[in-house]
């Protein structure tokens, strides 16, 4: 019901103001949350078709300034801390999903469906951290580190968009094949959207853009965090758990498009190899915090570190 969704928000806006979080802060990021699920649900209602993308550019324009104003407030990007990664996983996913919108608007509400649902769950995860503004370690406090985290979060955006899209991609598929009763797949598909959508080839050559994307600046971000180590350790490679994580990541990314150049995994078999390739990007990204203590320095939450 609306008053249990009202309080559900108050809930929510106690819990980021006793984090410390700034009222400013607070009120963009509330309402870019706010137009994100208005996103959503115009994804459900014919009517609003071709709206939905205004409403999630609209929540991510907010969410930005939410980010502009804690990066102003603390005096680096807010990349560091499971909040902050938060806020910079989900919002370049819903970049990419907006960038999506061009190539696919026929099969664009489909994708909200899995993105928006992940972006706002990211965010809430890591609203159960501490939100107020910490500064950086004096060996944190490097453009090198700020290219590296950023490199790093456009790789998962790259990476969550493909997943999303895969899933977008064997939900038609699978609602082709139940309603293809009485008439050919493609028309049904055809006749159950306001506008005329591409064919899922477009679809599935999306994905590869995406994993592509994400390969190339994982690799970068790999090149940039070798290089600091490099300056911080004397080495240009530790076999630190998140190294690892992400090692097994970039391999099984690497993989997937091994397998479709080479062996024509393409459809439905190179979408489930997106998803699982996707698995190990979360334990990568957001398994570190439940590592040994200090088994990585790569934990940045202030109260994690202190235990």
């Amino acid at each position: 019901s609306l008053s249990r969704f009202y309080h559900c928000y108050l809930h929510l806006g106690r819990l980021l103001y006793n984090k410390k979080m700034s009222s400013i802060e607070f009120l963009l990021l509330i309402v870019g949350l706010f137009l994100y699920l208005v996103s959503f649900v115009a994804g459900w209602l014919e009517r609003f078709a071709g709206k939905e993308v205004l409403f999630l550019s609209g929540g991510l324009i907010l969410q930005f300034a939410s980010a502009a104003v804690r990066w102003y407030g603390i005096g680096h990007p807010p990349v560091n801390g499971t909040y902050e990664a938060a806020l910079a996983g989900s919002w370049f996913l819903l970049l990419y999903t907006t960038f999506s919108y061009r190539s696919i608007h026929g099969h664009f509400r489909a994708l909200l469906f899995t993105t928006i649902p992940i972006a706002i769950f990211i965010l809430l995860y890591g609203l159960n951290f501490n939100t107020e503004r910490i500064p950086l370690t004096i060996s944190e406090r490097s453009l090198w580190v700020d290219f590296h985290a950023l490199f790093s979060w456009l790789a998962f955006g790259s990476y969550a968009a493909a997943a999303c899209l895969a899933g977008s991609y064997l939900l038609v598929i699978r609602g082709q094949r139940s309603g293809a009763s009485g008439q050919g797949a493609e028309e049904i598909a055809n006749s159950s959207l306001p506008t005329p959508h591409p064919s899922l080839d477009i679809l599935d050559d999306l994905i590869f853009r995406y994993i592509n994307l994400g390969f190339i600046t994982h690799t970068v971000m790999f090149a940039l965090g070798s290089y600091y180590s490099s300056i911080l350790f004397g080495t240009w490679w530790q076999w630190d758990p998140v190294n690892s994580t992400s090692l097994i990541t970039w391999l099984a990314y690497g993989l997937a498009i091994h397998m479709r150049l080479f062996y024509g995994w393409k459809g439905r078999r190179g979408a489930n190899l997106a998803i699982v390739a996707f698995l190990t990007a979360t334990i990568s990204y957001w398994g570190l915090i439940y590592f040994p203590p200090g088994s990585t320095y790569h934990v940045f939450d202030l109260e994690l570190k202190s235990h």
